[in-house]
């Protein structure tokens, strides 16, 4: 294609430093003239270069010359004969443990809060407290505000995904709408399919809802599909339950391929698909992965999301596309939450309506991918040699394999020390990810958490 030619062109330039690190590239409208082509070839030309990150935007400013991800091995993801396995919550909490440590920036995956528009959100909640009037003293509407409905719509009708606020329900963060919709698609005792490694929050839910669970093999494209149609035809499992974009913790996303044929075979087969999609607006590209969803016909798929990971865990706010199941949904929605906080949702509304959100993304997806870069390139040049680093497409995790290592050891020197990390164990019922850790990248790498990241390395290297 036209534009990979070009990109390849400005590549060769930036190796040879005719385009240093951190100068300014050309606009958009002198890259066309430049090369002669269309402002939609030059479009493509710059995200191509963002994906490969040759490039970064910055938003009101334009692109400059970065540094592309250093590149290394990355963690190798074992492949095997998905079989169904019952699940204690003892087992699903190995790695989570309150009260033993305070949670810290390279456990739990979170923005640093230095990162978020505080101030911005408290003028948001203002408003939209005001807005309310007497309406503030009523009881919440059972689907979700009205005007945030209408705003979550709009957003993301922006990115080429359309849906109506009239079929979406308003839940309290992203884990509540997953929970309800395994709720209402499946019974305790039931079979759920999962990706493997699957993020230990998840195992932790399907444990407490006395679920089983069929792990099924992550492939670079996403999951091994061909093994989730099998399990669909031999009605071995009542529903699947998937991150699709920038997966917790191996940061690989599902091709648009995979994607709808996840969709299509939830509907072939008429097994419920739900689809985890908390750090879709977290990608290193401006341009929006579609989700599964996108693809879907009958109704089939229950599309999950929140702004817990991108912009407030304490707002408790998600929501949830239910398809074909939107009647039981909303019916066990209300019984259980009688709805989400009004004033809340008049304030996100606000936010969203009023453009800051879309410009707080554009932001933090830019410090993401820094951060990304910074984690990896210390973490190349201190751990243990032969150790694999993942390259994620989005997100803010980063999932290490380091030969020989112990992670049981690790775990519980970093108990002792009030370190507070993810061991592969975590993210699996099976006797995988021995030698795996996930850390969160969500801190810019300052003096402070280079000295946390130096402790971790320290217990890496004590623990093989």
């Amino acid at each position: 294609m036209r534009y990979q030619g070009i990109a390849e062109q400005i590549i060769t330039d930036i190796q040879a430093e005719k385009l240093p690190h951190g100068s300014r590239m050309p606009s958009l409208r002198k890259l066309a003239q430049q090369f002669n082509i269309s402002m939609t070839t030059a479009i493509n030309t710059y995200h191509y270069l963002e994906e490969l990150g040759w490039i970064i935007a910055k938003p009101q400013s334009g692109f400059y010359v970065s540094r592309p991800l250093l590149a290394s091995k990355t963690p190798e993801l074992p492949q095997f004969r998905s079989q169904l396995k019952s699940i204690s919550f003892q087992e699903s909490g190995i790695n989570y443990q309150p009260g033993i440590y305070e949670p810290g920036p390279l456990g739990i995956s979170q923005l640093a809060p230095d990162l978020m528009p505080t101030e911005a959100l408290q003028r948001s909640l203002k408003r939209g407290i005001s807005r309310l009037a007497r309406q503030l003293h009523n009881y919440p509407d059972r689907q979700g505000d009205p005007a945030l409905r209408l705003a979550l719509e709009e957003h993301f009708c922006t990115y080429g995904f359309p849906f109506s606020a009239k079929d979406l329900v308003i839940t309290g963060g992203c884990i509540d709408g997953v929970r309800i919709a395994l709720e209402t698609v499946s019974d305790p005792g039931d079979a759920i399919a999962i990706s493997s490694p699957c993020f230990s929050g998840l195992l932790e839910l399907l444990a407490g809802l006395n679920r089983n669970v069929v792990e099924i093999p992550s492939t670079e494209e996403g999951i091994d599909l061909d093994q989730f149609e099998v399990l669909l035809k031999n009605k071995t499992v009542k529903a699947g339950l998937f991150s699709t974009s920038h997966m917790n913790p191996q940061g690989i996303s599902m091709s648009a391929a995979q994607k709808q044929r996840l969709a299509e075979l939830a509907n072939q087969y008429q097994i419920p698909v739900i689809e985890d999609d908390i750090y879709i607006e977290l990608g290193q590209s401006k341009t929006l992965p579609l989700p599964a969803k996108y693809w879907d016909k009958g109704g089939f798929l229950l599309w999950c999301g929140s702004v817990s990971k991108t912009l407030s865990a304490g707002f408790r706010v998600g929501w949830c596309l239910p398809g074909q199941f939107f009647t039981g949904y909303e019916r066990r929605h209300g019984v259980n939450h009688f709805g989400i906080s009004t004033p809340v949702q008049a304030g996100l509304a606000d936010f969203i309506n009023t453009g800051q959100y879309r410009r707080h993304l554009n932001r933090a997806r830019i410090q993401l991918q820094k951060n990304l870069k910074d984690y990896r390139e210390y973490l190349l040049a201190h751990l243990p040699e032969g150790s694999a680093v993942s390259q994620p497409t989005g997100g803010m995790v980063l999932w290490l394999q380091i030969p020989g290592l112990n992670s049981q050891s690790l775990w519980q020197q970093a108990i002792k020390e009030g370190l507070d990390l993810r061991i592969g164990p975590a993210f699996t019922t099976l006797d995988y990810y021995q030698d795996y850790v996930r850390i969160n990248a969500g801190w810019p790498l300052d003096e402070q958490i280079e000295a946390l990241l130096a402790r971790f390395v320290g217990l890496i290297h004590r623990s093989r």
